[in-house]
C-alpha cells in the first residue's frame, strides 16, 4: 500500500538537498516543511531520507556552476594544454574577484 508520509517526506528531503547544493544559508529543516500538512518530521527523520535518496542517485549530485560552463568552453577551444590551464586560471579568478 502507498503510504502517503513517505511521499511528503521524500519531497522534504529532496527540497532539503537542493538547498544544501544551492543556497549559501541552508534554511532550518523545519521551515522547509508546509504550515498546514498532515505530517511534520524530525530533522533525524529528514537526514536518514537524504541519505536514502543520495544513495538512490548513488551520490551523483553535480551541480552545473560557472567553472563546469568554463571547462566546456576550454575543451571545446580547442587549447593546448598549458594554455588550457592559463584560461582556466584567469577565468577562475575573475569570478572569484566578482563574488567578493
Amino acid at each position: 500500500g502507498e503510504k502517503p508520509w513517505m511521499t511528503q517526506l521524500a519531497a522534504v528531503a529532496c527540497l532539503s538537498l537542493g538547498a544544501k547544493v544551492e543556497e549559501t544559508q541552508v534554511p532550518f529543516l523545519l521551515d522547509l516543511q508546509v504550515e498546514e500538512t498532515k505530517y511534520v518530521f524530525e530533522a533525524k527523520t529528514i537526514q536518514r531520507m537524504e541519505l536514502l535518496v543520495l544513495s538512490a542517485l548513488e551520490w551523483k549530485m553535480h551541480p552545473v556552476t560557472p567553472l563546469s560552463f568554463i571547462y566546456y568552453v576550454v575543451r571545446k577551444l580547442g587549447l593546448s594544454n598549458h594554455q588550457r590551464w592559463e584560461f582556466f586560471i584567469r577565468c577562475e579568478q575573475l569570478l572569484l574577484s566578482l563574488i567578493r
